[in-house]
């Protein structure tokens, strides 16, 4: 017989070994990059609700300047300090009533509590009228579950009597 170059079995085994290990390794990152996608994904939506929460409180407030009220007449017209919930569209502070799921439309993509799928966020403003009547302190949570893991992003603004 004669002497013939080529592969042996070993070098084939060792050769497909290592090309198993590099494709494994291109799963884990690939996998790991769209579980990071899917937090960052989060992280961005509940960072927009918790600033939209505060931005319709101080909407709550111009509104009242314009129509003449007092400085904090939306806060007493609900009942004072306390924990509320708002939506995007809402004109008085809406009673928290066990911080329900917001639900998003599936037409405009709206987070609302009317209608819509329910979502996995939660938002709660904690609003507060400070002694020296000229301050409102409003703090926004957002929280959510990711895999059973407890997620939580707040804001904290502070209105003031302008007016």
């Amino acid at each position: 017989m004669e002497n013939v170059a080529g592969f042996t079995l070993v070098e084939t085994l060792t050769a497909l070994f290592i090309l198993s290990l590099g494709i494994l390794a291109a799963l884990a990152m690939i996998t790991a990059s769209l579980n990071s996608a899917i937090v960052v994904q989060d992280n961005l939506t509940a960072s927009n609700l918790v600033q939209e929460g505060v931005e319709v409180v101080r909407n709550m407030r111009d509104r009242d300047w314009l129509a003449g009220n007092s400085f904090g007449a939306f806060l007493a017209s609900a009942g004072g300090n306390g924990d509320y919930r708002v939506q995007w569209n809402s004109t008085n502070l809406l009673s928290d009533l066990g911080n329900p799921v917001l639900l998003q439309d599936t037409t405009s993509g709206l987070y609302s509590y009317d209608s819509g799928n329910s979502t996995k966020f939660k938002r709660r403003l904690t609003i507060t009228k400070l002694a020296n009547n000229i301050e409102i302190k409003i703090i926004s949570t957002v929280s959510w579950n990711n895999r059973g893991v407890s997620k939580q992003v707040s804001a904290e603004e502070h209105l003031f009597d302008w007016y």
